[in-house]
C-alpha cells in the first residue's frame, strides 16, 4: 500500500505548538508609478516604461513601511532593479533599519511582444481547459523570462535560511512568480500596489500563505475619494512632526499637473545659484528639499555624475518626477528623487560631495539638525551650499516680513539673519569660504502662483504689502508698478566646506 501524503502542519506564530518556518518569503508590489497615471509620457517617442512614484505611490509605500514596522519582522530586503521596486524598497528599508540588496537579474518587465498564456480568445476560457497544467517552452520569450526570474528567487531564497526576506519587485514579476508556484501559468494572477504575497516554506514543503495582503492600506468609502498622503514619518518627532506635517499640508495641495516646466524667471534665479556654488562636475550631488526637481535637473545638466533631490511632499516628489521623465535632456538619467525628512536621511555617512539646501531652513524651528545631517553626509572637502530667505535687521519690520511670508505659506517658520545662518553653519562644523546677500525682483502675483495660492489668501496678503506701501513696513521696498505690485525678495547664499 502506497504511503499517503503527509499534509504539511500549519504554523502559527501565536500558537504554542507552532514550528517556526524555514523560511519566510515575502513578495511586494512595487507602489504606483508615474507612468500608471500619466499615459503622455513618452522618451524618444516610446512609452515611458519605468519611472519614480506618484505623491499615491509614495503615500503606499509611507502607509506599508509603517505597517511593517508594528505587524512583521522583516531579516533582508531585496528589490528588483526597476526604479519603482528600488525607491519602495529604499522607502522601507528607511523606515525598517534595514540595507537594499538590489537583484539585477530579478527583471520586472516582459520581453516586448511577449505572448502571455492566458491571453485567449472568449470562447477557451473554460474550467475544463484547466485540468492539465499547459508546459511552459523555455524557448519562447515568457517561458525564458520564466526561467530567469524563477532562478533569481532561488539564487535569494538559497542563502536566507531560517530569515523572513522581503522582495519588492513589479507586477508582473510577482504574479509570474505565484503562477510558477502552482504551475498555472494560465491563471492571470491580479496583483495590486504595495500588496504582499507571502510563501513559506515549512516541513520541507512550501506553502502559499496569501496573495495581494492589503491591510496596511486605507479602506475605500463608500464613494471613493483619493486619500490624503501621509504626512507623519516614524522619524520624526516633537518639533520636526510640526514642521513636517504643515510643510506636506502646503505642498501637498500644489497640483502636479499647473506646475510650469518652462519658468523662465525661476530658471535664470536657480542659473544665479549655480554660478555662485561653482560645483565641480561629476559629483554626487543630495539636493535636500528639491520640491519640483528644476534645481536636481539643472545640476546633472551641469555635469554633475549623480544628483538626489529629496522631499517630505508626496505630491512635489509627482511633480519632480514628471518633469524628470518630460525633459529630453541627457543628464536626466542622473537624477532620482527619494521621499525623506531633512532632518533624517536614508544615506551613509560622507556619501556625497556637495549638499544643497534651497528655500528650506526657514520652514524649520530646529534648522540646526538639518546642517548637522548636512554635514554627516558631506565627505571631507565636499561643500555645502546654502541659499534661503534673509530677515531685515529691524526688528518690527522683520516681524511684518515673516507674518506676511507665513500668511502665504502657513509652514514658514522664520527668515534669519547672515549671523544666524553663519553660526548654524560653523556649529554644523563646517567652513565658510563664501557668502552673497542677493535681490531679486518678484511680481506678486507670480510670487503667490508658486504655491498656487488660493483666492482668499492672496486677497489678504495683497493687502498686508499694500499697507505697508508707503512705510516700507515690512522692508521688501515693496511698490506699485501700473496694476501690479513689485518687490525685493532678499536671498543669503552661503559656501561651507567640511574640513
Amino acid at each position: 500500500m502506497a504511503n499517503a501524503a503527509v499534509a504539511p502542519k500549519p504554523y502559527s506564530a501565536d500558537h504554542p505548538a507552532g514550528q517556526a518556518p524555514e523560511l519566510r518569503l515575502l513578495l511586494i508590489c512595487h507602489a504606483e508609478g508615474l507612468q500608471n497615471r500619466y499615459g503622455d509620457l513618452q522618451h524618444d517617442g516610446a512609452p515611458v516604461a519605468d519611472s519614480g512614484l506618484t505623491a499615491f505611490g509614495w503615500e503606499q509605500t509611507t502607509l506599508l513601511a509603517q505597517w511593517l514596522l508594528t505587524h512583521d519582522r522583516i531579516d533582508i530586503l531585496f528589490s528588483g532593479p526597476m526604479l519603482r521596486s528600488r525607491l519602495t524598497a529604499q522607502r522601507l528599508g528607511q523606515t525598517l533599519g534595514l540595507m537594499v540588496n538590489v537583484a539585477e537579474t530579478l527583471q520586472g518587465r516582459f520581453p516586448p511582444e511577449t505572448p502571455l498564456p492566458w491571453q485567449w480568445t472568449r470562447q477557451q476560457r473554460t474550467f475544463e481547459q484547466w485540468d492539465a497544467p499547459a508546459p511552459v517552452d523555455v524557448q519562447q520569450p515568457y517561458g525564458a523570462y520564466l526561467r530567469q526570474l524563477t532562478a533569481a528567487l532561488d539564487a535569494i531564497v538559497q542563502e536566507q535560511v531560517g530569515k523572513t526576506v522581503a522582495v519588492v519587485m513589479s507586477g508582473n514579476a510577482l504574479a509570474t512568480a505565484v503562477r510558477a508556484f502552482f504551475g498555472a501559468h494560465r491563471l492571470a494572477v491580479a496583483v495590486n500596489h504595495t500588496g504582499i504575497t507571502e510563501l513559506r516554506r515549512q516541513d520541507g514543503q512550501w506553502q502559499l500563505m496569501y496573495v495581494n495582503r492589503r491591510e496596511h492600506l486605507p479602506v475605500p468609502a463608500a464613494a471613493p475619494t483619493r486619500p490624503a498622503p501621509a504626512v507623519a514619518s516614524p522619524l520624526a518627532n516633537g518639533e520636526h512632526t510640526s514642521d513636517l506635517g504643515k510643510v506636506t499640508q502646503v505642498y501637498n495641495k500644489i497640483q502636479p499637473a499647473l506646475v510650469e516646466e518652462n519658468d523662465a524667471a525661476k530658471a535664470e534665479r536657480l542659473r544665479h545659484l549655480l554660478k555662485f556654488a561653482a560645483l565641480p562636475a561629476n559629483g554626487a550631488i543630495l539636493d535636500i528639499g528639491t520640491g519640483t526637481g528644476q534645481l536636481a535637473l539643472a545640476l546633472a545638466e551641469s555635469g554633475e555624475r549623480e544628483v538626489i533631490g529629496v522631499d517630505i511632499s508626496p505630491v512635489m516628489l509627482e511633480s519632480a518626477e514628471y518633469l524628470r521623465l518630460r525633459s529630453a535632456a541627457p543628464g536626466a538619467g542622473r537624477v532620482s528623487f527619494r521621499l525623506a525628512p531633512a532632518h533624517a536621511l536614508p544615506f551613509r555617512d560622507e556619501r556625497f560631495d556637495a549638499v544643497i539646501c534651497r528655500l528650506l531652513l526657514h520652514h524649520s524651528h530646529r534648522p540646526q539638525d538639518i546642517l548637522n545631517e548636512a554635514a554627516r553626509l558631506l565627505k571631507h572637502g565636499g561643500c555645502l551650499i546654502l541659499a534661503d530667505l534673509l530677515s531685515v535687521d529691524d526688528p518690527v519690520k522683520r516681524a511684518t516680513q515673516n507674518a506676511i511670508e507665513e500668511k502665504r505659506n502657513a509652514s514658514h517658520v522664520a527668515a534669519f539673519s547672515t549671523d544666524q545662518y553663519r553660526k548654524l553653519v560653523t556649529a554644523a562644523g563646517l567652513s565658510i569660504e563664501a557668502d552673497k546677500v542677493v535681490t531679486f525682483e518678484r511680481e506678486l502675483e507670480e510670487w503667490l502662483n508658486d504655491l498656487q495660492t488660493e483666492q482668499a489668501v492672496r486677497s489678504v496678503v495683497r493687502e498686508m504689502v499694500e499697507a505697508g506701501l508707503e512705510t516700507d513696513a515690512a522692508g521688501l521696498n515693496a511698490r506699485r508698478r501700473g496694476d501690479k505690485i513689485f518687490f525685493e525678495q532678499r536671498l543669503y547664499y552661503l559656501k561651507a566646506r567640511k574640513p
